[in-house]
């Protein structure tokens, strides 16, 4: 009887493959055998550039993405700018009057009525600084029309006997000229005329608005802060709000600081005009103030325009004196009450400030120059909260790093010690 051995002579027996688990029908397992994946052609290309290439792209696209932000942000604020300018003037008084808010929301003032009571604050000291402003003007304006006529007489006297002899035949043709010139303009002095209507009008409409955003900023900003953490992504919050608290700080600070100055400013050149003998001194105060948070601009128009008065009241003696007067006080602002409070306030340096001014000014034209500085304030303040966070990080994860070669160290010390004293 013939016996077959194993699977020999079987038909039916699976045949053997050689990537099989089983190889010959021994049992014996074989490794499977795959083709390397060939590297990735992007890889290889980045492999092969420089690191410092690849971080110098890095920052290119960075920095053009925030430039793309930034761009389409102004783009949208300059077509939104009769709602955007009246918020952000409501966004840095509300900074300004945030002190006075929590100090009478501690004292157990409702949310609502402490924003009332900063909100009439804030009409009454303007709304009387200009009233009194009106009530002088008023009050001598037949001394000033009188005084001004004569002074206009006293220079024309000086330029028909002074060095520039020009005559007064001249003059009158000059006058004559625009006279007729102005005659000749009639229908564009009555379009300016209207357009000056209508921005009188846009701007009392943007100051109700401002009132309006300040109220429910004092009333409800704790309510928007909120709102806005949550929009924010949960990993996020401990990095932004930090950073956003900081910005806020920093603005705020730099606003009480732009006040003094600007306080400062009219307080110095009242006193100068009230010194002088000028009864208009109350007048030249109010405006040296208000436009001293004009940059670059304002003293030149405050100064210009406190000159031009003592000039026509005083004479021009005293309108030199009066001229002095103004470049002590703006030499006492940029050396001496800027370093010591913008400095400690907000620590811009110098070239920044100029550069902000006059990108502001470009993009936006005065109201940028204005609002510039405190949006310069308020970017560096949350940028410095985040490179400290930062900072802060990597100084704890070296230090956890680094914790268990020190404990290392010390057991070792401790051991080195116990032995030499067996």
């Amino acid at each position: 009887m013939d016996v077959s051995l194993g699977h020999q002579g079987n038909d039916n027996a699976p045949e053997s493959h050689p990537l099989s688990p089983v190889a010959g029908g021994l049992g014996e397992p074989v490794a499977k055998t795959e083709p390397a994946a060939p590297e990735s052609t992007a890889a290889a290309v980045f492999g092969a550039l420089p690191r410092g290439l690849l971080i110098a792209a890095l920052w290119a696209v960075c920095l053009l993405a925030l430039g793309a932000l930034v761009w389409g942000i102004s783009l949208v604020a300059g077509r939104l700018g009769e709602v955007v300018i009246p918020v952000f003037a409501a966004f840095l008084l509300t900074a300004a009057l945030q002190p006075l808010r929590d100090f009478l929301v501690g004292h157990g003032t409702p949310s609502w009525l402490a924003a009332l009571i900063c909100l009439v604050f804030l009409v009454v000291v303007v709304g009387g600084l200009f009233t009194l402003v009106a009530m002088q003007i008023t009050t001598y304006w037949g001394e000033l029309s009188t005084q001004t006529v004569a002074g206009f007489q006293q220079l024309i006297t000086w330029l028909d006997r002074g060095p520039l002899h020009i005559s007064y035949d001249q003059m009158t043709a000059w006058l004559n000229s625009l006279t007729s010139f102005l005659n000749t303009q009639g229908s564009n002095i009555a379009s300016l005329v209207a357009s000056i209507g209508t921005s009188i009008f846009k701007f009392l409409t943007g100051v109700i608005m401002c009132l309006f955003a300040i109220f429910f900023f004092l009333k409800d900003g704790d309510r928007f802060s909120h709102s806005l953490r949550r929009l924010v992504p949960t990993g996020m919050r401990h990095v932004v709000s930090p950073a956003a608290s900081a910005g806020w700080a920093s603005m705020v600070a730099y606003v009480r600081a732009a006040v003094t100055v600007a306080a400062c400013d009219g307080v110095g050149a009242g006193l100068g005009a009230l010194i002088l003998g000028s009864n208009l001194w109350v007048a030249i105060m109010a405006l040296t103030f208000v436009f001293a948070f004009v940059p670059m601009l304002g003293a030149l128009i405050a100064g210009g325009v406190g000159c031009i008065v003592i000039l026509a009241t005083l004479g021009w003696v005293k309108a030199l004196i009066m001229l002095g007067v103004f470049v002590v006080v703006l030499e006492t602002e940029v050396h001496v009450m800027q370093p010591l409070l913008l400095g400690r306030a907000v620590d811009i340096h110098p070239l920044v400030v100029l550069i902000s001014i006059a990108i502001g000014m470009i993009v936006a034209g005065i109201p940028g120059g204005v609002f510039a500085i405190p949006l310069v304030a308020l970017i560096v303040g949350v940028a410095r909260s985040t490179m400290d966070q930062a900072d802060g990080t990597a100084a704890s994860q070296m230090n956890e790093t680094a914790a268990p070669v020190t404990l290392f160290r010390r057991r070792r010390t401790l051991f080195r010690r116990q032995k030499v004293q067996h």
